[in-house]
């Protein structure tokens, strides 16, 4: 998805508990327009803290663009995270991108069942970033989420499909 309009602006969280990959997703995004928006928490139980004091303020002092979440963490990991995001009604039109090592079939299956809108492999290039992004802030804004995320890289695209061949990824209601 091509945009000649201003990037939007917005807080854009993140969950790696690798501080190397944790600079690595700035770098990628500062490149992709991006300079200060990323938040990182290395725990699973500090961003569901953080979120929760959202939800409770109501989003209205800060609205989060996008979540990005790694599938492997040492205590609760990124899909734990995700199925506790997709429980908190208020948090339905936050998007969520698992960017992970993880390629397992496994994982993207189970990231496709939780309500992940995309599952991208450690580190696509800043243009993809900047067309997750964008696709994040339209699905915030209320479009569907199958005019969303329909990148080539997006894992829940390429590999879960059902028999017929059509993509499965946005069967859920998220």
């Amino acid at each position: 998805m091509t945009n000649s309009l201003p990037l939007p602006d917005g807080l854009i969280l993140a969950l790696d508990d690798d501080r190397d990959d944790a600079d690595l997703l700035r770098i990628l995004l500062r490149k992709a327009g991006f300079p200060s928006a990323l938040q990182v928490y290395n725990e699973g139980e500090a961003i569901i803290k953080a979120l929760s004091k959202m939800v409770q303020n109501s989003l209205k002092a800060v609205q989060p663009l996008l979540c990005f979440l790694d599938v492997r963490l040492p205590s609760l990991g990124g899909l734990e995270v995700l199925r506790w995001i997709r429980g908190q009604s208020a948090l339905d039109r936050l998007p969520v991108v698992i960017l992970s090592s993880s390629e397992h079939p496994r994982d993207i299956q189970q990231a496709m069942q939780d309500g992940a809108q995309c599952y991208l492999a450690k580190y696509p290039q800043p243009g993809v970033l900047r067309d997750i992004v964008w696709d994040g802030k339209h699905f915030a804004a209320g479009s569907p989420a199958e005019e969303c995320f329909r990148i080539p890289d997006n894992l829940l695209l390429v590999r879960c499909r059902r028999l017929d061949g059509r993509p499965t990824a946005f069967t859920s209601k998220y």
